[in-house]
Parts: C-alpha cells; structure tokens; sequence
C-alpha cells in the first residue's frame, strides 16, 4: 500500500470553519479517484498551531501515478493552496507492522 501524506501550514487569519469546509471539498474530490481506496483529513486541535493533514491510501505506485495526473487531483491541489501558506508531501511503501 502507498499512504500519501500532506501537511499544511494554514494561512493566517483563515478560520476554523472554513479549513474543515474546504477540507472536506478536497475529501470529496479525491476519494472519486479510480484507486483510492481511503482519504482521511484533520486540524491540529492545539490553539496556538495552525496546521491540518491529509492522508490518501492507494494500493500501488501505479495507482500513485495515476492519482498524480488526475483532474480531481488539480481541483484539489488547487483548494489546498487557498488555505496553505506551505505545505510537506510525501508518498510511502507502507508494510507490514513492526511484529514487536
């Protein structure tokens, strides 16, 4: 499985309400994607940080690739740069649990 992660450091004076809003379009937009099998999204619950995440679950580098070149993929990159004054992306191989 590949989990692809954004975090976003939100823009100043954006408001709560509208993250979760434009988060949950983004939501909307993404889990339509032929191969995405999981979309999770949340805000740091801390006062003071103004930070949000979304996490993709898609089952190959194949369906990585394809989700890349989507156009639902642009409409929702696009979404996140209204909010995110930056952001860190990463893609990982994610394996078997560490048996203990």
């Amino acid at each position: 499985m590949i989990r692809h992660e954004v975090i976003l450091r939100i823009k100043q004076g954006v408001r709560r309400e509208m993250i979760q809003r434009n988060l949950r379009d983004v939501y909307d937009l993404l889990i339509t994607i032929p191969g995405v099998e999981r979309v999770r999204f949340g805000v740091n619950k801390a006062a003071s940080y103004r930070h949000a995440m979304i996490v993709v679950d898609l089952p190959d580098e194949e369906a990585l690739m394809r989700f890349g070149r989507h156009p639902q993929h642009a409409r929702a990159v696009n979404l996140v740069n209204r909010l995110a004054e930056s952001t860190a992306v990463g893609s990982y191989l994610v394996g078997s649990e560490y048996p203990g």
